[in-house]
């Protein structure tokens, strides 16, 4: 027998074996609950999503143990550490989904197939014994009773990889019989074949596959077999009992007449101007659309939603933005975003949108990537919000002063998403007392 044959048989007894090892026993676990989710990079929306539902799940499954997988568990752990008392971080999933997708071509069928890699994840995940140096991971992913993928736009044509994740849930709860989820799922571009099949065939396992866009939704539409649902991006369950560091409460500069900047230099290379393409054209129409509106760097407060990716446009803008405040990324994760002063946002980042325009801030929404960004931000003006967007930089908007989301408009979109949390997640406290 080979060692890939013997690796196999290995793997199947040790999946048998999960609910009663070691580890399990180590943590005390009764219930587990498996999250995925791009956390840890980091990245504002993603972080946001990800503590959402981990302070969701304490206070309805405080005594469960949650497990985050992400590709960055170690930053991740620092930033969500105190958002549920039993988590715990690891990267199983995305190691695997990483490391198939950068296998080379080989003809042993013990390996991943580069043009195929979910295949491999899917079947990795599914036992222990196929990634040894893993197995620990495996075992609990294959104890948990629900296995959640956490919502964004993560799973489409631009990280078309990460496809492998959505298989290998499906795979996992094919074999264990746990509830595959799938929240505010951005599926914009669709990706191409044959991964967009694989998503399909993946998605029919799953107990609840959830979008947060239209397109999403049509691109779904008429799928054997696959129950999508559309309540909307995940972040609006952080409204539902909003924390104190959600929204900054001091140093919002000139209230009511400033301008607020969160402006991305990555993935901007097909934003184009009259006269120039990428981050060249979005600082022209950011410095031509503060100056059309007269207002001085003094009234200017620069975001940082992705450390590394957010400082180009100002640096580039220079003496234009004398006098204005910076929050950098660990001051917005601490204190909360400067929203809800009635200042007006200009902003190509998707969560920052959502939240000031859920505060009632007037802004735009930069497309700085057709298809992508404007599919995002499009979502949002479907749902309610007033902002104008703007998708090249040949043309300077007014500036806008209709608010962002309507009180009713803000309340439809925070019950949708919490309708889908109670679905998924019901509250086992409130049942417990009722049986008394």
């Amino acid at each position: 027998m080979s060692i890939p044959e013997l690796a196999w048989r290995a793997g199947g007894a040790a999946a048998r074996r999960a609910t009663d090892s070691s580890l399990a026993r180590s943590l005390g676990i009764g219930e587990v609950i498996y999250l995925v989710a791009p956390t840890g990079y980091p990245n504002y929306g993603d972080e946001l999503i990800a503590r959402t539902w981990l302070r969701y799940l304490a206070r309805v499954r405080p005594r469960t143990t949650v497990v985050l997988d992400s590709h960055s568990p170690g930053q991740a752990s620092l930033l969500l550490r105190d958002a549920h008392p039993k988590v715990i971080f690891t990267n199983t999933l995305w190691q695997l989904t990483e490391f198939a997708a950068n296998a080379p071509a080989s003809d042993d069928e013990h390996k991943p197939d580069p043009t195929r890699p979910w295949e491999w994840v899917a079947r990795t995940a599914a036992d222990p014994g196929r990634a040894p140096r893993l197995s620990e991971g495996i075992e609990i992913l294959n104890r948990a009773s629900t296995i959640h993928l956490l919502g964004g736009g993560y799973v489409n044509s631009v990280w078309p990889h990460h496809v492998s994740l959505v298989s290998a849930i499906a795979a996992v709860a094919r074999q264990t019989g746990a509830a595959a989820v799938a929240s505010g799922q951005g599926l914009i571009p669709r990706l191409d074949e044959p991964g967009w099949t694989a998503l399909l065939d993946a998605a029919r396992d799953f107990t609840v596959f959830d979008v947060r866009d239209t397109a999403s939704a049509d691109a779904l539409a008429g799928a054997p077999g696959v129950g999508s649902s559309a309540s909307g991006d995940d972040a609006w369950l952080s409204l539902h009992r909003p924390v104190s560091e959600l929204y900054r409460r001091i140093g919002t500069r000139s209230p009511g007449r400033g301008v607020v900047l969160c402006l991305q230099s990555d993935l901007t290379d097909q934003f184009r101007g009259p006269a120039s393409t990428g981050v060249e054209a979005l600082t022209d129409f950011v410095r031509s659309t503060l100056d059309a509106w007269d207002v001085p760097g003094s009234d200017v407060t620069v975001v940082e939603g992705i450390p590394g990716h957010d400082y180009e446009v100002p640096h580039r803008l220079g003496s234009r933005l004398d006098g204005a405040a910076v929050i950098p990324f660990r001051e917005l994760w601490r204190h909360g975003l400067p929203a809800g002063k009635a200042n007006t946002w200009i902003t190509t980042r998707f969560h920052p949108h959502l939240m000031a325009a859920a505060a009632g801030d007037s802004g735009i929404a930069i497309v700085p990537m057709p298809v992508y960004y404007s599919t995002k931000h499009r979502s949002l003006l479907d749902a309610g919000s007033a902002w104008t967007l703007v998708e090249g930089g040949d043309t300077i908007p007014d500036r806008p002063a209709a608010g962002g989301f309507s009180p009713t408009a803000r309340r439809r979109a925070i019950d949708a998403k919490l309708a889908l949390a109670q679905r998924v997640y019901p509250d086992t406290r409130l049942r417990s007392l009722r049986r008394g």
